[in-house]
């Protein structure tokens, strides 16, 4: 058997201790949610800007439970005056979940953050006269533009930043010529939204809905950016844009929908995050009608499962099962992945090997994940059994003789405990009865657990006190080990010879 590659994050190896997966109990979430809208329309006549918001924390059992929430909006007529050179500092402060800008540069007006491929988001809305620090709520997986909008009459002047989760701050030194305005308002009201929450259903389509838009997406699974450190994720993302275009007329419109879900230890929910963004820009110059319109509308949600483990990653690999892929992620604090792990144990496959049982719909699989990354699937078999006694060192022990069906891959199979006693695994071997490595048999669920790289015949040898140094070497291994070692003495003897 070759192990087969299919993803490797070259980290180094931390396996973690001999353990069984267990579920956890459904915690209390956290969840944080903001909506911000930006407008600027222009006529020949007037110009006008309007921003609006809504956020909300709180603690939740569900999800998908509706919640009641209050959206602040202004308008603005824009007094436009003369160029104005602004000089000053703009420093930004990078957070897992938040970013805050703080501008020594009046008429900041937006901030967005543009991840190509996965999310675009209005991260802050409104107007600035001062110097002020403004926050938002956000999430970037990798690397994001970060886009400072300040208001310059009739348009925008950007500023952009490239942010990552490598660096927490940055600063620019900037001069801006910048039409000086003034805003005067027109209007202030509230509206109360009901916002329908909603959660992602793992290996399953996702359906988005925004303002009588809507669209489906398939799921994408990855590693993915949270709170610190990368686990493995779950993606759906979706687009709907349109596009009208006269020698009148010119309309552009676009709504991006993501929503992501993080995975912990034993394939656990740590948290998830529903984004949509939308653009809408709309000119018309005519014989009697001139208008720009100018419109960007974002919300987000992130939801934290606050008793969730995750840890940084020291193997991470993509395993198909049943024709899913699942990324399946080793750390010190267990085995995560986007499926479903029913099992994880450390096994001695030469070395230190992780042998897991993940399920991503109906049905599961057992599988081995090396030390590179690479891994085998395990054949789970039926084995027969009868009861004997045989003689170890001129001493008699009750045994269990397992018969298994040969296989080209590693197996694994669990025989009912014959005796509550100590015990102690053999193989038939060529020369003989062969130890296994303790590592590579276990009690589970009230039975014994057995992998290995196979052989026909295994003895469960009741009353024998394991080997504590004990280490099984797969046949699959030993000649390139013995390769080596040849290798090695040749050179030895060659460099020898040349003194």
């Amino acid at each position: 058997m070759r192990p087969k590659m299919l993803l490797l994050i070259p980290i180094l190896l931390s396996l973690p201790t001999l353990a069984l997966a267990a579920n956890s109990s459904s915690p209390s979430l956290y969840v944080m949610y903001q909506q911000y809208s930006s407008t600027l329309q222009i006529t020949p006549s007037h110009i006008t800007y309007k921003y609006s918001s809504s956020f909300y924390n709180t603690t939740t059992s569900s999800t998908n439970d509706e919640r009641t929430i209050k959206y602040n909006s202004n308008s603005f007529n824009v007094n436009v005056g003369p160029l104005t050179n602004y000089t000053g500092k703009v420093s930004v402060n990078v957070s897992p979940f938040s970013i805050s800008i703080t501008s020594q540069i009046p008429q900041l007006a937006r901030v967005l953050l543009i991840e190509p491929g996965l999310i675009e988001e209005v991260v802050w809305a409104g107007f600035t006269n001062t110097t002020t620090t403004v926050k938002g709520l956000t999430y970037f997986n990798n690397t994001a533009t970060l886009v400072l909008q300040f208001l310059n009459g009739s348009n925008f002047a950007n500023i952009t930043f490239t942010i990552s989760h490598t660096q927490t701050t940055y600063q620019k030194a900037l001069t801006l010529l910048l039409h000086k305005v003034n805003l005067t308002m027109t209007g202030e009201y509230q509206l109360t939204l009901t916002i329908q929450g909603t959660q992602p259903q793992r290996y399953s389509k996702m359906e988005f809905n925004y303002e009588g838009i809507r669209a489906q997406a398939p799921y994408n699974t990855s590693i993915a950016y949270y709170n610190g450190t990368y686990v493995p994720a779950m993606i759906w993302s979706s687009k709907a844009s349109g596009l009208l275009a006269t020698e009148l007329t010119n309309l552009q419109g676009i709504v991006e929908f993501t929503d992501i879900e993080f995975f912990g230890v034993n394939g656990s929910v740590v948290g998830s995050l529903d984004n949509t963004f939308s653009s809408i820009y709309f000119t018309h110059q005519g014989f009697i009608l001139n208008i720009t319109y100018n419109s960007l509308n974002s919300r987000i949600k992130i939801v934290i499962n606050p008793n969730a483990e995750y840890a940084k990653a020291s193997v991470a690999t993509t395993v198909l099962v049943n024709g899913n892929p699942a990324v399946v992620v080793i750390t010190d604090q267990g085995v995560e992945s986007t499926a479903t792990v029913n099992l994880y144990h450390k096994v001695m496959v030469f070395g230190p090997t992780t042998l897991i049982y993940v399920n991503t719909t109906s049905s599961g699989a057992y599988i081995t994940i090396f030390p590179n990354g690479s891994y085998e699937y395990v054949s789970q078999v039926e084995p027969s059994v009868t009861v004997s006694n045989i003689t170890l060192g001129g001493k008699t022990y009750t045994t269990q003789i397992v018969n298994i069906n040969n296989s080209s891959n590693y197996v694994i199979f669990n025989v009912s405990m014959a005796k509550n006693e100590t015990f102690a695994v053999f193989k038939q071997g060529s020369n003989g009865m062969v130890e296994l490595n303790p590592n590579n048999y276990f009690i589970y669920n009230g039975k014994i657990v057995v992998f290995d790289d196979p052989s026909m015949t295994y003895y469960i040898v009741y009353g024998y006190q394991p080997s504590s140094q004990s280490f099984s070497i797969s046949s699959n291994l030993l000649l390139p080990i013995i390769i080596a070692i040849v290798f090695i003495v040749v050179v030895a003897i060659l460099a020898l010879r040349r003194r």
